[in-house]
Formats: structure tokens, C-alpha cells, sequence
């Protein structure tokens, strides 16, 4: 069979992968990948588990698309009509997100395969661009256009600068630096798209400051003071949509309100015990669950707020006391609760939160005990557990899925870098983007990969 100048009628194309289905509407016009056995030079990729641009599992063949630098690609057969052609003299492509290809069947003509199609053929995890900036204790915010804004954190001392990673292309770039150095500060994205930032660590100091970032401007501004400096609390967006606030180093069992129509900060009822390096997580019924944390010892206590009276009630007692865990609202509207720190140990415990009932269950163990780890609830419901530190000077590089239909951990494929204190979104086409962190506590990672 001769590929080039192929044609056939594929109205329907479509390719699933980790239950989502992708598909296109194409017209009549030759492929660009063919079957690996014709007269095209391209080679159907590797289908094991381990290499670079490996095709896992799909419905439909993948192929090993090369570029003018021998580089490798991985995607599925496209349709020559529906590709832009690379430069003739430059063999680039005008377009940002996609890559010169040359050994496709579309040849002698190198046309321009889409970097979005390039991951349509990969599971597990796999590189994408690198940050402008290494760092670690730092925040990622999914933005409402896609992009994600990352923001401040560590490396060798406490940033300002910001960036943007734009999914449909893979690439960072810079945007307006923050006001203010910090790590280990929050961000949360208000209704209107804005991100807050709040408190954090300037490398001398806790701080009260706080500042928006405007998407539509690229420029930071500031926002009311707090009422109190704080470093490791948590930021909470309410169904009123003001910013809950609550503990940290700085003031320990305080909580206020940030209210976005005014700008301004106004104390609310302390929290029951002090906390620092704990978790907050917004029930599906408006209120606001506190967990654990540090302040002398570790904490198993946990308490909610109520948004409509300003007052904390304590709740049932985790099993296990920890801080520099996770907390994730399930799809079932429960609070899974993994991993941390103990005051001696590290945990790969998990326990489960009953908003109905206000207790807890112990659930399935994780493989690995791990802290300053992060959680990721999948769009399938399962809970993607990445990275974290089994002490103060060692990184894992291995990642686990939970599955609340069966309350059990399986191991998923490890990632490229061994990382704690990092950050993972879960972007709006499903994939989860994991930033920075750092491997020994002296290292700032600008690595970025995809799962």
C-alpha cells in the first residue's frame, strides 16, 4: 500500500484516554500517519511503559512523528487537509503550538502537527515546559481562561515574580510581578476571575499584606491589610464569596473575612485551637471544615465555621493527629484525609469525613507515607496523590490513585522528578499540571510535567 496521497472518508475520528473521549469531524483528504507496515517511514511508538513520547493504551494506532532535529512526537494519524504547513526555508510552523514534522505521510511537503495532538497518545506522566523560575512553597491557580498563574515561592530566598502556563501550548511566560516577595502564602480565585494572595514570608518577616491579580491586565494591586500576619494558614472562598482566613504562624487560632465588594478585612470567631500547616475544605452545605495542623504537637482536632453566624463548633476527632497533610471533598460530598506528619513519623494513613454524621473512618493506606504532598480530585472521581517528603531532606517521585468506589490505593506511574512542597492543578481538559517543588530542601525545581 502507498500512503502518499492516501485518501479516505473518516468522517468520525476519535481517541480515548482516562475516560475522556476526543473526537474531530474531518473530511475526505490523505493522512498524514498511515499503518506502520505501508511504505511510510513512520514507526508506530513503543507501547512500553517506560521511554519518552510512548503511546500506552488508545483506541486508535499512534505513531512516532519526527521532526527536522530527530526529535520524537507521538500522535495519532490526522489528515493532511487539516494541517498548516511548515516554512519551506525556516521548516517552522507560524504557530506557537505546533512542531515541524518531516516523515509523515503528507511528505514532501513538512507539515505542522498540533502539540495538542501530540497528547491525545500519552498516559502517565510526561514533561512539559520548564518555568522561568525555579521555586518551592509556592501557589498555582487554574485561571478561568485555562491558564494557570503561579506565584511567588522560595529559592535561595523569597519571590515576587509570577508566570503563565498555557496548556494549549505547553509554554511559560512571565506576567506582572507581585507587590510583595512571599512564600508560603495562598491564592484563591474570587468569583470575578481575580486571584487574592494573602500573607506568606518575605524571608524576614510574616506578613498581613494582600494583593489582587487581574487576568485582564497582568498587574497586581493592593487589597486591605489583614487583620494579622500569617505564614502556612489556609484561604477558603465561601458560597457568599468572601475569603475565609484561618491560623498560621503569626496568629494561630484567628480567623477574618476578606469581602471582594469592598476590599476590606473584618475579624470573624476564633478558631477553637490554635493551628499552623493544617487544612481547610468548603462542604457542599456552605460550611468550612478545619483539620489538624501543628502548634506544639500535632493536632487530630477539627472544628467547622459557619459562614452565616461567624462561629467555629468543634467536630469528631481525626483518628490520627497530623499536619502537612491533604484534605479533598470527595464527588460523594466526603473528606478524604491522607498522609503527613505525626511530631515522629511520617503517615501513608488516609481517614474519611462524614459531613452527615460528623465522623470519621478509617480508609484504605497509602503505599507511601508522605508529607507536603499534594491531592487531586480526577474527573473520573479518583484522588491523585503526587510526590511529598518522607523526612526533611528526602523527595519521593512516586504517585498512587484512590478509589472511594473500593477504598483502595494503586500505584500509578512515577513522575520525572522527586518533589515536596510543590503544587498540582487539575486542568480544564483533565490533565493534572504538577509545578517546582524541591527534591532536598535546598533545591528549587522549575520542572513542570503533566499526568
Amino acid at each position: 500500500m502507498n500512503c502518499i496521497g492516501q485518501t479516505t472518508q473518516l468522517p468520525n475520528y476519535s481517541c480515548t484516554e482516562n475516560n475522556a473521549s476526543i473526537q474531530f469531524t474531518l473530511s475526505s483528504s490523505a493522512h498524514s500517519a498511515w499503518n506502520p507496515t505501508s511504505s511510510c517511514s513512520l514507526q508506530q511508538c513503543n507501547t512500553s511503559l517506560n521511554g519518552n513520547n510512548n503511546c500506552l493504551s488508545s483506541s486508535t494506532p499512534c505513531f512516532d512523528y519526527r521532526t527536522i532535529n530527530n526529535i520524537s512526537y507521538c500522535a495519532p494519524g490526522i489528515l493532511c487537509s487539516i494541517l498548516e504547513r511548515c516554512n519551506n526555508i525556516t521548516q517552522t510552523c507560524s504557530s506557537n503550538n505546533s512542531v515541524c514534522v518531516v516523515n509523515s505521510c503528507c511528505s514532501p511537503q513538512a507539515v505542522c502537527l498540533p502539540f495538542l495532538a501530540t497528547y491525545m497518545c500519552k498516559t502517565g506522566w510526561f514533561s512539559t515546559g520548564n518555568m522561568t523560575s525555579g521555586r518551592y512553597w509556592h501557589t498555582a491557580s487554574v485561571l478561568s481562561n485555562g491558564k494557570v498563574l503561579v506565584t511567588g515561592g522560595y529559592y535561595g530566598s523569597a519571590s515576587n515574580s509570577a508566570e503563565l502556563y498555557d496548556p494549549s501550548t505547553g509554554i511559560w511566560t512571565t506576567t506582572g510581578n507581585m507587590i510583595i516577595t512571599r512564600s508560603g502564602h495562598t491564592a484563591s480565585i474570587l468569583l470575578n476571575g481575580k486571584v487574592l494572595v494573602t500573607g506568606g514570608y518575605n524571608g524576614s518577616s510574616y506578613l498581613n499584606s494582600a494583593e489582587l491579580y487581574d487576568p485582564s491586565t497582568s498587574t497586581w494591586t493592593t487589597t486591605g491589610i489583614m487583620t494579622n500576619a500569617r505564614w502556612f494558614h489556609t484561604a477558603s472562598v465561601l458560597s457568599n464569596r468572601k475569603v475565609l482566613v484561618t491560623g498560621g504562624y503569626g496568629n494561630l487560632n484567628s480567623a477574618e473575612l476578606y469581602d471582594p465588594s469592598t476590599g476590606t478585612w473584618t475579624a470573624t470567631g476564633s478558631m477553637t485551637t490554635a493551628r499552623v500547616d493544617h487544612t481547610a475544605s468548603v462542604l457542599s452545605n456552605g460550611k468550612v471544615l478545619v483539620t489538624g495542623g501543628y502548634y506544639g504537637s500535632a493536632s487530630n482536632s477539627a472544628e467547622l465555621y459557619d459562614p452565616s453566624t461567624g462561629i467555629w463548633t468543634t467536630t469528631g476527632n481525626m483518628i490520627i493527629t497530623r499536619s502537612g497533610h491533604t484534605a479533598s471533598i470527595l464527588l460523594n460530598g466526603k473528606v478524604l484525609v491522607t498522609g503527613g506528619y505525626n511530631g515522629s513519623s511520617y503517615l501513608n494513613s488516609a481517614e474519611l469525613y462524614d459531613p452527615s454524621t460528623g465522623i470519621w473512618i478509617a480508609t484504605g493506606s497509602m503505599i507511601n507515607a508522605r508529607s507536603a504532598h499534594t491531592a487531586s480530585v480526577l474527573s473520573n472521581g479518583k484522588v491523585l496523590v503526587t510526590d511529598g517528603g518522607v523526612n526533611g531532606s528526602i523527595a519521593l517521585n512516586s504517585a498512587e490513585l484512590y478509589d472511594p468506589s473500593t477504598s483502595t490505593w494503586t500505584t500509578t506511574s512515577n513522575l520525572n522528578n522527586a518533589r515536596y512542597a510543590h503544587t498540582a492543578s487539575v486542568l480544564s481538559n483533565g490533565k493534572v499540571l504538577v509545578t517546582g517543588g524541591t527534591p532536598n530542601g535546598n533545591i528549587a525545581l522549575n520542572t513542570a510535567e503533566l499526568y
